[in-house]
């Protein structure tokens, strides 16, 4: 297996000031690379580089500034409506900004990673590994499958570089109230009920620090070139499970109140990973299970 030290390696992370972002640049940061954020929510610097992804002229003129040897693409317009009236402008940012990369990138010789989600399954059934044929249910995994095959199919024609990670749900410690985990403990401190479905999805739960690991395990490996790979526990969470859990851990006076939300149309119910393919590909081994993911959380928020 061939080995790649990321000591002085010249490496962008699209969205490095978002959520997992900040965590991977840190990280990044500690194993002695020279990392490059590409965001259009930065205050421009030597490393932080105030770029829309759709204008492709932009790009270019800063991966030619940069000349990187890796690129994690991380940025992306996330949502989980259903509504097809939004597709238009996510595609725009999913998709094409993909594309502007790519092809800006086609002078250097840079390995693409970029990160997927577990939405792409849909409801196939579970464990979900990555021989499964796709089946979106919303504009945005319809995007990340889209995103896949364009990367795939011009870094083959081109003979670049990639690798496409499909991660699953994660958590972590300063999350944003989008996410259901971080919204729950916050609700439950400010002594607010929360208020959720019947809970009876099952979702495979990673919490960040193993997320921002397979992250960087696959740019240390030239195993993970040309590679589609699940980043997951392998473990199923039922989510009425979990807020009990969450509940118990907090010893709130707040209640959560079970089936006070509807369903989503279309609703995928058991989304668990198979994460056989990256450990034996990468070694990944998961190291922070849920119930000391959500400890450290809790913990966090104080």
């Amino acid at each position: 297996m061939g080995t790649i030290e990321l000591k002085n390696k010249r490496v962008i992370v699209t969205g490095g000031n978002g959520y997992l972002g900040s965590f991977l640049v840190k990280a990044l940061k500690k194993e002695g690379a020279e990392v490059f954020v590409m965001s259009k929510n930065v205050t421009p610097s030597i490393h932080n580089f105030e770029v829309n992804l759709t204008e492709f002229d932009k790009v270019q003129k800063a991966i030619q500034i940069i000349k990187p040897d890796i690129v994690y693409h991380l940025a992306a317009n996330i949502s989980r409506n259903r509504d097809f009236s939004i597709y238009e402008n996510m595609a725009k940012i999913n998709i094409s900004a993909t594309l502007n990369l790519l092809r800006a990138l086609e002078p250097f010789d840079a390995h693409f990673i970029f990160t997927s989600s577990s939405e792409i399954y849909g409801n196939n059934p579970s464990p979900l590994n990555e021989n499964q044929i796709p089946k979106p249910v919303s504009p945005y995994s319809l995007t990340k499958v889209n995103a896949e095959f364009l990367i795939q199919t011009y870094c083959s024609n081109h003979n670049k570089k990639f690798t496409n990670l499909r991660i699953f749900n994660f958590y972590g410690e300063g999350m944003s109230e989008d996410f259901f985990i971080s919204q729950m403990i916050n609700s439950l401190k400010r002594g607010e009920d929360f208020l959720m479905t019947k809970g009876e999805q099952t979702r495979d739960f990673l919490y960040v620090s193993d997320v921002v690991q397979a992250l960087l395990l696959t740019a240390k490996s030239t195993q993970s070139y040309q590679q589609t790979m699940n980043v997951c526990s392998g473990k199923g969470t039922k989510l009425c499970d979990l807020a009990f859990e969450v509940n118990h851990k907090l010893n709130s006076e707040a209640k959560i109140i079970i089936g006070a939300i509807p369903y989503r149309d279309n609703e995928v119910w058991e989304m668990i990973g198979d994460n056989s393919k990256i450990k034996e590909i990468l070694g990944f081994e998961p190291q922070v299970n849920i119930q000391n993911g959500i400890k450290r959380v809790i913990n966090a928020y104080g």
